[in-house]
């Protein structure tokens, strides 16, 4: 079962990771440098929970924003179990 919300999809991102330095023009210096970029994971905020879905009991990772949604009721043939 690979890390992917079962409702809206949502997945791990790779993201770049920029490191600057120096002093910015606007505060007197010669201006930020990038001195590094580097990928990182940005990790969806995923919960593993139980569901039900057309009668039948599921376990699958939701993330916290398809929580809430079915926190206020069933959604789609979806309902918390």
């Amino acid at each position: 079962m690979s890390r992917e919300c079962y409702l809206t999809g949502k997945k791990n991102m790779v993201v770049g990771s920029v490191i600057r330095r120096g002093k910015a023009r606007a505060e007197g210096g010669v201006g930020r440098k990038v001195t590094g970029v580097s990928k990182r994971t940005q990790r969806a905020n995923l919960q593993k929970k139980t569901i039900r879905e057309g009668g039948k009991i599921k376990e699958v990772w939701l993330s916290v924003s398809a929580l809430r949604t079915l926190a206020r009721g069933p959604y789609n043939g979806v309902e918390l179990a």
